[in-house]
């Protein structure tokens, strides 16, 4: 229902700016990046607005489909691939200003408080103002409708697979999402989103001690903290934010992402509820991939549009730390799903999958946790 709801939402507002009302989100007076930031910046208003109306109207009827049908037969499968090309699309035309937005504003709020720097000069009503702008708000109802699209899918091929009406387990439960395979994968994905952030963090930290890294040299560093001072002490705290993630991220196969550690007042040792985890996980790996993706599109077309002679571009760009982040996403992502599906409770109803394993949720709502 809530997917239902959003896609008609969406459907609404693209109607709404095909026929004239403000705000449209894309364009490229929304920037000033000399290449366009989204994919549809690039696109003609007019021709951008028909492209969303079109989409949201066929996710709709996608969407609804499957919440009104139980048959997992053909019309429902094409459906299933309508939603998925969708949020393929969500992160395909996606770009870094909500990702910017949630990194930026903790970062920007502590350099204000400590050293009276953040983004240069620019004042709190600015950054609000520039980091939550149309585009970035439309970019977080996109993030928004993936999650919700990814978790219609999964009610409905829970509900077409005769799934428990409780837990959503099928019988018999594929072997991936048994207990014991997700916690074999699932730390192969935690050690791949763990690493991804590091080679940024580092590249930030020297830069912020001026030696060169990341394509930039020496005279670019010294250059760039004239033109925007505490630029780099900017950079050495998203960086900072970047391994606390990865730390918070060992978490998802550690014993404290399983029970509070016993630094955490009042809470020590009880057990943490996998939401807590999840919901901050899922919501970060939301944010990486379409971010990644236009940063690294992006990147490319600039040095296309500006190099000189046979400068070595295109091996600045294939090296950068940032084009880890591409996986950074997915492997967060995959590394969440593993998390939930080694420890959500044993289902009193149905009895699948039932694994004994350290860390399964306990709740009174259910008899064999």
């Amino acid at each position: 229902m809530v997917a239902v709801i959003w896609s008609a939402l969406y459907l609404v507002a693209a109607v709404a700016w095909l026929l004239g009302a403000p705000n449209y989100p894309y364009g490229r007076h929304w920037d000033s990046s000399p290449v366009p930031v989204s994919l549809m910046d690039a696109v003609p208003a007019e021709a951008g607005k028909l492209i969303l109306v079109t989409a949201a109207a066929v996710m709709f009827a996608a969407v609804l489909w499957l919440m009104i049908t139980r048959r997992p037969a053909a019309p429902a499968r094409v459906a299933t691939a309508v939603v998925l090309a969708g949020c393929l699309g969500l992160v395909l035309v996606g770009d870094y200003r909500p990702l910017m937005a949630v990194a930026r504003t903790p970062v920007f709020v502590v350099s204000q408080l400590i050293w009276g720097v953040g983004e240069g000069s620019t004042s709190i009503g600015e950054f609000v103002r520039a980091m939550y702008s149309i585009p970035a708000l439309h970019g977080f109802w996109q993030l928004a409708g993936i999650a919700v699209l990814l978790l219609a899918l999964r009610d409905f091929w829970s509900r077409a697979s005769d799934g428990c009406a409780d837990c959503g387990r099928p019988e018999p439960m594929p072997r991936w999402t048994t207990r014991s395979s997700a916690k074999r994968w699932g730390l192969l994905a935690t050690v791949v989103a763990v690493i991804c952030p590091l080679p940024y963090a580092i590249s930030r930290y020297l830069l912020l001690l001026g030696i060169p890294a990341d394509g930039f040299s020496r005279e670019e560093i010294q250059q760039m903290n004239a033109d925007e001072p505490g630029i780099w002490i900017f950079g050495a705290g998203l960086a900072t934010f970047g391994v606390l993630g990865a730390v918070l991220t060992l978490g998802l196969v550690q014993r404290w992402g399983e029970r509070w550690p016993f630094w955490v007042p009042v809470l020590r040792g009880r057990q943490i509820h996998p939401l807590v985890a999840i919901i901050p996980a899922g919501f970060v790996s939301l944010l990486w991939p379409g971010s990644s993706l236009m940063l690294l599109r992006a990147t490319i077309q600039k040095q296309l549009a500006e190099r000189t002679g046979d400068e070595p571009w295109l091996l600045d760009v294939i090296t950068s730390p940032m084009n880890l982040w591409i996986f950074w996403g997915f492997a967060l992502a995959a590394a969440t799903l593993a998390y939930w599906l080694r420890r959500r409770p044993d289902c009193a109803t149905c009895n699948r999958g039932a694994e004994k394993m350290r860390g399964v949720y306990h709740h009174t709502r259910c008899k064999g946790a």
